[in-house]
């Protein structure tokens, strides 16, 4: 049994293998996108094998089945946080291509996530969205 560091580590892990397969469903991966997931493997002690993993997914992605699989049970909630991360990564260069949303979306069945919950998620980032860009609109009207 995972201790709650052990597991929280091994979904952030999990979490970052999921985002460079993100990060590259549109063809390559950005400078931003790569920049996050280094801040985000470099904030986390990860041993010198799972660096290498992460680095070697960097170059060469892997499916997101295959990391699925070895992925720890998750509840409900850390599978929509997993999610809402995904989403998070897609749209640091402040678009969200169809090719992110597409394996967004696959990776959401494979977690098991229902169409409706996925709907609702993909709402609230929308409106966030939304939100962001009416806030360029006041500072800019003059």
């Amino acid at each position: 049994m995972l201790t709650k560091t052990e597991k929280d580590k091994h979904i952030l892990f999990a979490s970052i293998r999921l985002m460079i397969c993100v990060g590259h469903a549109d063809g390559y991966i950005g400078m931003k996108e790569v920049d996050r997931i280094h801040e985000l493997v470099n904030s986390e002690h990860f041993t010198l094998r799972e660096r290498q993993i992460l680095m070697d997914d960097m170059d060469y992605p892997k499916q997101p089945e295959t990391i699925i699989a070895d992925m720890v049970d998750l509840s409900h909630a850390e599978k929509l946080t997993l999610l809402r991360q995904l989403f998070k990564i897609a749209l640091i260069d402040q678009k969200l291509s169809s090719a992110e949303t597409k394996e967004i979306r696959r990776i959401s069945g494979l977690l098991g996530i229902s169409e409706d919950k996925l709907h609702q998620v993909e709402e609230w980032i929308l409106e966030g969205i939304a939100w962001r860009d009416r806030w360029k609109l006041i500072i800019d009207e003059e």
